[in-house]
């Protein structure tokens, strides 16, 4: 699903590459951690992934880079977003709607889905990430696991194959990190979702498969 090849990626503001000869093949349905610290380039991997790079932040890349057999430097961040669901590690700069249903139902909106099935998808999403209370209250006033429910909710609604969650336990505290690993975890076994996590809390990480 995922292949890079002698990939190197350099931004056009530094001078040595921050993705160094990558090698790297995820296929369907797998779940892989990307892990290391700060600044060795797990995040600008996860970039290239979501379409960020090259679309956003520019630079010069050699090497190959496919997803779904198609040169992922040749998608927009339109198609991309149809491949690859981006969960952050602030929920609050991912929300839209001013109710956890209207965020829910944004990207629903976007690819003009009847209201009838919007309605279904809803609630089928909301009732699997256990929302169903909280479908009419503001995301702002949520707690941070529950700010991150709603976040792999908003997502995982427009049901594209591939799911990256980028650091997304860095604001939670250590039993909400847990209690997002084990829904990870179910997303993964129940919907076969191909799963990249992005992520330095090991320990936490670990908790599941």
């Amino acid at each position: 699903l995922i292949s890079f090849k002698n990939f190197t990626f350099k931004y056009n503001a530094q001078s040595e590459p921050t993705l160094k000869d990558i090698n790297l093949i995820i296929e369907k349905g797998q779940k892989v951690l990307i892990i290391g610290p700060s600044g060795c380039g797990k995040s600008t991997l996860g970039h290239c992934l979501n379409g960020i790079i090259p679309n956003i932040y520019q630079g010069d890349k050699s090497g190959d880079f496919f997803i779904g057999g198609k040169d992922a430097f040749d998608l927009s961040v339109y198609d991309k977003s149809h491949l690859v669901s981006t969960v952050l590690q602030d929920p609050d700069g991912q929300f839209i709607g001013l109710t956890v249903a209207e965020d829910l139902a944004f990207a629903l909106e976007n690819d003009c889905v009847e209201q009838d099935d919007m309605v279904k998808r809803v609630t089928n999403w909301a009732e699997k990430l256990d929302l169903l209370d909280l479908l009419n209250h503001r995301p702002q006033d949520l707690s941070g696991g529950q700010k991150q429910r709603v976040s792999l909710a908003g997502v995982l609604i427009d049901e594209s194959p591939i799911l990256l969650l980028d650091e997304p336990l860095a604001n939670l505290d250590p039993k909400s990190g847990q209690d997002i690993i084990d829904l990870v975890d179910k997303i993964h076994r129940e919907e076969k979702t191909t799963t990249i996590i992005i992520e330095h809390r090991l320990e936490d990480v670990l908790y599941r498969h």
